[in-house]
């Protein structure tokens, strides 16, 4: 009678086990309570759940991007429209009819030009400046208070979103790829001659800068990524604003001019003045302005180029959003299916678990009749 009591309350036990998890399940639409409970379907959702905690991480940051792309389709958008202006007017005070004080005054609106271009090269979204590459927090451009020359100060890369797992597509333009463009490319043991204010660098991007590491005024050479511990690409001051170096290595060098200098040199140009604002003649003026009638055009192709680079940069973005959108709601509905309780299955087992209680509680009953008093009387 003791070995048939305690198989008794071994089966309540394992009914009351086997209740607990059924109600859990029809109450919280769970397949699982705990991970022992099916260890292969446990580990089935753990994946699928970081799949779609993956995902969705990923499509708020490219959803997130959406205003730095939009922002700067916009600001360049606007350059461009800025040069097509500064071409109009270069090509009205080429002509033999614009005198000496249009001239003026076309200086003044090209130097506002120029300015409204600084501004926009300058832009921001989210705090994040739109044309320093990876260097988000670093103003790209920066004017000289005594020279008024502008200089591109962040770094030569690009900033990336994440948009699948372990891939990063590149967002955006750097200042160098918007407004520089590639005036001349020295090979292995050729000479590049350079301006002071243009950009040098190699195949892989790297730039060469000039130091002064004495201190002294004078530059002791072309420096690696403006490293000073490094030896040094040497060089000859023409002393006319222009150095040359020797290309001692082993992959091309090319210096990268700013658009802001050629706007400088047409402004002074105008005023009768060389690009370093030494007076020149009328008929050097006239022929530094005329040969910006048609650079000034092959400025903008450069920036229109920058611009279709930009566009191909977002779109692929936004090629990605949607392809990672349909990939988080097909992981969602798996999150679903395997995760959901099967609610059908579990009423029919809940009421067989009803059944089972009654037949094991009137067998209980009928155990507790059977006791000795009974048993005697």
């Amino acid at each position: 009678m003791v070995s048939s009591i305690n198989t008794i309350m071994y089966n309540l036990s394992l009914l009351n086990s086997r209740n607990e998890k059924v109600t859990y399940g029809l109450s919280s639409n769970e397949a699982l309570q705990y991970g022992s409970d099916d260890s292969s379907k446990y580990n089935q959702l753990l994946s699928i759940n970081n799949s779609v905690n993956s995902y969705s991480s990923i499509l708020d940051r490219i959803q997130s991007s959406t205003s730095y792309n939009t922002t700067s389709d916009t600001a360049v958008s606007s350059i461009k429209t800025s040069l097509e202006s500064a071409q109009s007017l270069i090509l009205k005070a080429s002509t033999d009819t614009t005198d000496s004080d249009n001239k003026e005054t076309i200086a003044n609106e090209l130097e506002s030009i120029k300015d409204y271009i600084f501004s926009l090269a300058n832009s921001s979204a989210s705090n994040q400046y739109l044309f320093s590459g990876n260097s988000v927090t670093t103003q790209p451009f920066v004017k000289d208070e005594t020279t008024g020359k502008i200089s591109y100060v962040a770094t030569n890369d690009n900033k990336t979103v994440n948009v699948e797992t372990n891939t990063y597509n590149n967002q955006g333009l750097n200042g160098i790829e918007l407004l520089y463009y590639t005036n001349q490319t020295a090979q292995t043991g050729e000479n590049l001659t350079f301006d002071e204010n243009e950009i040098i660098l190699d195949k892989d991007g790297n730039q060469y800068k000039l130091l002064d590491t004495d201190n002294d005024g004078v530059y002791n050479g072309l420096y690696l990524n403006g490293d000073s511990s490094q030896t040094p690409l040497s060089i000859t001051d023409n002393g006319d604003g222009t150095f040359t170096t020797t290309n001692t290595g082993t992959t091309p060098l090319t210096s990268k001019h700013s658009v802001f200098d050629d706007l400088d040199e047409v402004i002074n140009s105008l005023k009768q003045q060389d690009k370093n604002g030494n007076s020149i003649t009328e008929d050097e003026a006239d022929s530094i302005l005329s040969s910006y009638v048609d650079k000034i055009g092959d400025i903008y192709d450069n920036v229109n180029l920058a611009h279709a680079k930009l566009g191909i940069r977002t779109a692929s973005i936004e090629n990605y959003e949607s392809i990672v959108q349909t990939k988080l709601t097909n992981f969602s509905i798996l999150q679903e299916t395997v995760g959901a309780a099967d609610l059908t299955a579990l009423a029919v087992e809940s009421q067989a678990l009803e059944n089972t209680y009654t037949a094991l509680y009137s067998t209980i009953n009928k155990v507790n009749n059977l006791s000795l008093v009974k048993y005697l009387s």
